[in-house]
């Protein structure tokens, strides 16, 4: 598998100040878990409208995450074997977010439990998030397919989060929260292309569409 999950959570998490240093005597780098919880939800929203809004990059980094396969050979990944059998079609999914529906488990249970004040001292290692690599992949990929099959449901609940955040925003920003402005739609997937941009420049270009993962595709609907 790639590492695009692991790359965009680092990127998210390096826009708000994390990793840190675990003391003044203590060099390991850590990162508070309640900030890398919601790290890895946007990751999931964010892989989820580049299926729905951007498919053939979705496809290039389904690509990428495969190019070991042989996709022409009868263990060739199978996307729509993956989402015929996800049970995504159910009506209890019509409005969630993508992250809610992908649904990768929380580090710290009941963290709505979790007084502020003591989100300070509650921290994984940067080491122990590398080793959680694959399972992060494949949460992205899971979101990317998601995208790709329901982006009208996407943009729905898209337009809903974003009335719904703008209204409340006011009130968060008295609250201390330090939110500017809701991002729309075109700039989520701006800075989504920007951050895969920033993949290509370090680890190389994308991989090419195999024509299976294509044919894939537009059975699904998609024209790319």
């Amino acid at each position: 598998m790639g590492t695009f999950a692991f790359y965009f959570i680092i990127k998210l998490l390096n826009s708000v100040g994390w990793p840190r240093r675990r003391s003044i005597f203590n060099s390991e780098a850590i990162i508070n878990v309640i900030v890398l919880d919601d790290a890895i939800q946007v990751m999931i929203d964010l892989f989820a409208a580049l299926g729905a809004c951007r498919p053939k990059k979705a496809l290039q980094m389904i690509a990428t995450m495969h190019k070991d396969k042989d996709w022409e050979g009868e263990n060739a990944p199978r996307i729509l074997d993956f989402i015929n059998g996800s049970r995504w079609e159910d009506s209890q999914y019509n409005k969630k977010s993508p992250h809610e529906i992908i649904n990768f488990p929380n580090l710290l249970p009941q963290r709505e439990n979790i007084r502020l004040k003591d989100l300070k001292g509650v921290n994984i290692s940067l080491k122990y998030l590398k080793s959680m690599n694959t399972d992060l992949e494949t949460f992205g990929q899971a979101a990317l397919l998601w995208g790709l099959a329901y982006s009208d449901r996407f943009n729905s609940w898209y337009e809903r989060y974003y009335k719904e955040s703008t209204e409340e925003l006011p009130w968060a920003q008295k609250a201390g929260l330090k939110i500017d402005s809701i991002p729309t739609l075109s700039k989520l997937l701006e800075e989504s292309e920007e951050t895969l941009n920033s993949y290509e420049r370090e680890r190389g270009l994308l991989s090419k569409i195999p024509p299976k993962l294509l044919a894939d595709a537009c059975a699904l609907g998609r024209e790319i």
